[in-house]
């Protein structure tokens, strides 16, 4: 039981540190504009489902159920209406004071998320849901990178991974995420990602890619047995090429037949990294890096979850592809507690569904109402 719950404390270190780091990035799906004015919120919210896939018949788009969030200080509500034959849709009776909405539409065997909108935009912006139709995965899809953090525990590794890819087509698919042999939970940060994933009973995780370019965020553990590991990431579809970042505590050293060594990196905190690229590979075959001279013990002494937050996620901007288009943001100190206050209500949430305790409807919509007080601070910073 006790090592239960140690590998759940450690998955959530990595899902935790995933939060803060985005928490720090300008963007994502935090799409909405700083408002400073005070309105009242919407009455009714208006919106339209939109078919990307253009030679889907157009009857597609009718009766699709929309769902609408409204986050309010009392928890979310729900409320669920069909499209029309056009696809548009109409919430009457809206609360309105509310501090969030958003909309979630499945679709062909995907979960759609809106933007989450506070109630200025609410009130006179109508929501536009696009959605795709649905196709295998295609046999010779490429995913463009892999970024892999490493940092160095006591006996495990807590990791951050990054996989860029492109659908340049106008149909949806799930793609098997690169994962580690051995890795313990794959977490996402958004409780949207952790909710359109298709999990495996092996472990293997699938994530939906639609036509644009992405850019795929999760958090991984990796326990090894001192001195050495053998780490291998087994490849479902082709990658365009590696990287490879690797705390340097204690002389850790990393090799591999087809790794070629780049500058080390060093975050913004003064935590040196060990950086090595690997060529394209195909479908089917497997990455493979060795790691050697590991500690026993925790020799890392500050390495803990807001590491990154100061330059590791720096680390991944300056190395990845130039796909990578988000910039670091910063915050006063003041809002950097407040905000870690909230990313801990948000873990003490995340254990208490990893436990059990509550189910995964009311996981989402309680994490839902979290993250909306979070946009709400958002909204009212000034920069």
């Amino acid at each position: 039981m006790a090592e239960r719950k140690n590998r759940l404390m450690h998955v959530r270190g990595a899902a935790f540190f995933s939060a803060a780091l985005v928490l720090f990035l300008a963007g994502g799906w935090f799409t909405v504009a700083l408002v400073q004015a005070q309105v009242s919120g919407p009455t009714e919210i208006r919106g339209v489902l939109v078919n990307g896939t253009q030679t889907a018949p157009a009857t597609n788009i009718a009766n699709v159920p929309v769902t609408l969030f409204q986050i309010t200080t009392a928890g979310p509500v729900t409320r669920t209406v069909p499209t029309d034959a056009q696809g548009q849709f109409l919430f009457t009776d809206v609360i309105t004071d509310g501090t969030a909405y958003f909309t979630r539409v499945d679709y062909a065997g995907i979960r759609y998320f809106s933007d989450i909108m506070p109630p200025e935009i609410a009130a006179v912006t109508p929501i536009t849901v696009t959605v795709y139709e649905t196709q295998t995965l295609p046999a010779d899809f490429v995913v463009d990178r892999v970024h892999l953090i490493l940092d160095v525990q006591s006996k495990r590794f807590d990791g951050l991974q990054l996989v860029q890819v492109t659908n340049p087509s106008d149909r949806a698919f799930y793609l098997p995420l690169p994962v580690p042999d051995n890795a313990g939970d794959v977490q996402f940060e958004d409780v949207r990602d952790q909710t359109i994933v298709q999990r495996q009973p092996d472990g293997s995780v699938s994530y939906p890619v639609l036509p644009t370019t992405t850019s795929i965020f999760y958090g991984i553990t990796l326990p090894f047995t001192p001195p050495d590991y053998r780490l291998e990431i087994p490849l479902a579809t082709n990658v365009g090429g590696f990287s490879l970042l690797v705390s340097e505590t204690g002389g850790v050293n990393v090799s591999g037949s087809n790794l070629t060594p780049g500058a080390p990196f060093t975050s913004q905190n003064g935590q040196l990294y060990t950086v090595r690229t690997g060529p394209a590979q195909q479908a089917g075959s497997r990455f493979i890096a060795t790691l050697s001279n590991l500690p026993g013990v925790d020799s890392s002494g500050t390495m803990q979850a807001v590491l990154l937050v100061g330059g590791g996620l720096g680390g991944l901007a300056l190395l990845a592809y130039p796909l990578y288009q988000r910039r670091a943001t910063r915050s006063k100190s003041s809002r950097v507690s407040e905000r870690m206050e909230q990313l801990q209500a948000l873990a003490r949430l995340d254990d208490a569904h990893d436990a059990g305790q509550i189910d995964d409807e009311t996981y989402m919509t309680e994490r839902a109402a979290l993250k909306a007080e979070l946009l709400q601070d958002k909204l009212h910073v000034v920069p």
